[in-house]
């Protein structure tokens, strides 16, 4: 069973960080124009029904990297939102 635990562990850090690059330039420059706002919405809302699913099943791998995933995500999501709300004040 440890060595499934370590394939687990192994694929959410290589998974739950692939989009490292894409967060830390939106973190940095604080460009989320690209970013499209379906695709987080889903991708927020399938990480959370992962970590609950962990939860259920009791698979530490699952709930860390999920929750993580769903941590990292937010604060570019609101970002998005509220970049979107400028913009349109910007435009009247």
């Amino acid at each position: 069973m440890a060595h499934l635990e370590i394939l687990g562990y192994l694929a959410g850090i290589l998974t739950t960080f692939s989009a490292s690059p894409q967060l830390y330039y939106s973190y940095t420059t604080k460009d989320v124009k690209s970013l499209n706002l379906a695709f987080m919405s889903m991708l927020i809302a399938g990480l959370s029904l992962w970590a609950i699913y962990g939860t259920v099943i009791n698979s530490l791998p699952i709930i860390i990297f999920n929750a993580i995933g769903v941590m990292l995500w937010i604060p570019l999501f609101w970002m998005k939102i509220m970049s979107g709300k400028k913009d349109r004040n910007d435009a009247k």
